[in-house]
């Protein structure tokens, strides 16, 4: 079971993609999809031309925000993750594979929808990275040589502190949380709520310092395009860690993904591994099969 994100999609060969998803199950969530659907034409284009054409070339995964939404109703930890994945047969409309795919009538409104909502959630996103040192007192009226240390340091007690995300996610409780969120002490790496807790301080960490702990008093088009692509990767580092193994070539990716889970199976091994592109709607463009 191998969650797929757009940098290899994109990156490895056709051969490598087919291999992986001959050899094994391979997962597509919800936000590489998305990914997919608001990208490049030629990019989207080359993506889908290299996944098998076939009946269920991968398994079609529900985003983050649905594994959260199972949690609370079941009081219970979502993973396996690949026991929700979409039941029915599907195969990409050809037209993906081809590029011929145009966007139009409802396919066009839902896609807008799916965008107003991710515009939305990334500035969330933004505000919580915003506030990200407020966990870690050590990060403030430090001096800027010893700024990348420290953020190093609060990036690995994130990766590695169990107890300090349950605490983390305990404040997140204490004020706007559903009124049925897991306890915090019921939560363990195996939750999706843990999980989104620790990627989201993390990818905020990575952030706050590449930015000097300050958010762009100008935030035009080029800059919320960097947060929704940081925000759509810490979601690929979550779906990741619960299933334990990702193919990816998105050096920063990687890095999360073997900070939080050092056992996870990271495809390719990272001596072959390249920097890849780090820069609904499911039912017209997955079809059911052809007869």
């Amino acid at each position: 079971m191998i969650v797929l994100d757009k940098s290899y999609l994109d990156g490895a060969s056709t051969p490598s993609v087919r291999a992986l998803c001959d050899e094994h199950i391979v997962l597509m969530s919800d936000e590489l999809f998305f990914e997919l659907m608001t990208t490049r034409p030629e990019s989207q284009q080359r993506c889908f031309s290299k996944l098998p054409d076939k009946t269920n070339p991968v398994l079609l995964m529900p985003n983050v925000g649905s594994l959260l939404r199972y949690e609370m109703e079941h009081q219970a930890p979502c993973t396996p993750v690949d026991r929700h994945r979409l039941p029915d047969a599907f195969q990409f409309n050809a037209k993906l594979r081809d590029g011929t795919f145009v966007f139009e009538g409802q396919v066009l409104k839902d896609l807008e929808a799916w965008e107003k909502r991710t515009a939305d959630d990334t500035q969330g996103f933004i505000e919580r990275w915003s506030i990200v040192h407020q966990f870690f007192p050590e990060l403030n009226g430090i001096e800027w040589k010893d700024f990348p240390r420290a953020i190093e340091e609060a990036r690995n007690k994130t990766a590695t502190n169990a107890e300090f995300i349950r605490d983390i996610y305990a404040s997140f409780l204490d004020e706007d949380a559903p009124k049925n969120a897991p306890p915090a002490d019921t939560i363990s790496p195996e939750w999706a709520f843990f999980r989104w807790v620790q990627c989201q301080i993390l990818c905020g960490l990575r952030l706050f310092g590449r930015y000097q702990g300050r958010i762009p008093d100008s935030q035009g088009k080029a800059f919320m395009e960097k947060a929704e692509h940081a925000m759509l990767d810490s979601y690929h580092v979550i779906h990741g860690s619960l299933a334990g193994a990702m193919a990816t070539l998105d050096k920063e990716i990687r890095e999360d993904l073997l900070l939080v889970l050092p056992s996870c199976v990271v495809i390719p091994p990272a001596a072959a591994s390249t920097a890849g592109a780090n820069n609904g709607l499911q039912g017209d463009a997955a079809q059911a099969p052809r007869a």
